[in-house]
């Protein structure tokens, strides 16, 4: 097992047989959350043995299986890796769209178009990660959160490509739109893999982390692209820096991710092996396998997410 696989091993909090905390009080209990070992006795908790984070006293929620395939149980600095890769993967979107804001001027001159119609690419690739934001997510229930983030950012280096190749404004609208479609995947699904690897104390920082990286990229690919264009004056020029920088998450993707979904409902024993390459889990064929009582079925994820989009109060906020 290499440093990076190595399984970080919580700390235990030991109390006395008298004074133990149940792990199933932890986590069943749906009233109270219990942050801090000190409250236990306050929130009529039935003492036991409980991990607790190196402090000695901050609680791990959910508690850690004592499976070492288990996100939780990852090592720091695995889990911090892939942060990195799933804030960049998030970052690609907007800086990726508003990247091409600067080339209209250019793009309207070589196509013979007025810019602001040539602009109409860059609203259509806005308008599509707006709305397949939502689909991603059900991909992520059914399918894992490893191969979302594979298959989009492939798909989406390619879209990219053909953007930087395209000669016509036609062949640029289709490949914008498409960008959008699947570079917009990990600012929609990005949470659950921190939420898979990081206990609830930790998700403050992690998720600002993550946040940060996709509320810069709209203010730095509009200025990375003006500064491009001002020196080679070609507006290609800013599709090949959003190509190579597609193209060094995807290797780090390929090097790095891992599957963090993790059923809890699962007993250990019934838990699916992982002993196979890691490299199955990125592409999917994994959680294909192993699909049946681990992911949700496709009719479920649908449902989950049409059930929140027409809850009354969903409804008013999309009115509004």
């Amino acid at each position: 097992m290499t440093d990076l696989e190595k399984p970080v091993d919580p700390q235990v909090n030991t109390m006395g047989a008298n004074q133990m905390l149940k792990q199933e009080d932890v986590e069943e209990r749906k009233d109270v959350v219990l942050l801090d070992i000190e409250a236990a006795h306050l929130d009529g908790y039935d003492l036991s043995s409980i991990k607790v984070a190196p402090d000695g006293h901050t609680v791990l929620v959910p508690q850690p299986t004592d499976d070492p395939n288990d996100p939780l149980n990852w090592s720091w600095r695995k889990k911090h890796i892939i942060l990195f890769v799933v804030s960049l993967t998030s970052f690609l979107a907007d800086y990726s769209s508003a990247a091409g804001v600067p080339c209209i001027v250019l793009q309207g001159k070589e196509w013979k178009m007025n810019p602001e119609k040539v602009n109409y690419a860059n609203s259509l690739s806005v308008a599509m990660m707006g709305l397949c934001g939502l689909l991603w997510i059900t991909f992520v229930s059914f399918w894992g959160r490893a191969p979302v983030m594979f298959w989009s950012i492939l798909t989406g280096t390619f879209f990219t490509l053909g953007c930087a190749l395209s000669t016509n404004f036609s062949t640029f609208y289709a490949m914008r739109a498409l960008m959008g479609v699947s570079l917009t995947a990990y600012q929609a699904v990005g949470l659950c893999v921190i939420k898979d690897m990081f206990f609830y104390h930790e998700h403050a920082r992690k998720i600002g982390i993550w946040i940060a990286s996709f509320v810069l990229s709209p203010y730095l690919g509009p200025m990375l692209g003006n500064f491009i264009i001002a020196g080679t004056g070609s507006w290609r020029n800013v599709f090949w820096v959003v190509f190579a920088t597609c193209c060094a998450d995807f290797v780090l993707v390929v090097a790095f991710m891992d599957e963090s979904w993790y059923s809890r409902t699962l007993e250990l024993e019934l838990q699916p092996s992982r002993s196979g390459s890691r490299l199955l889990r990125v592409v999917g064929l994994w959680q294909i396998q192993n699909h049946k009582g681990n992911f949700l079925t496709v009719y479920e994820a649908f449902k989950r997410l049409f059930v929140v989009i027409f809850d009354p109060l969903m409804l008013l906020i999309f009115f509004y």
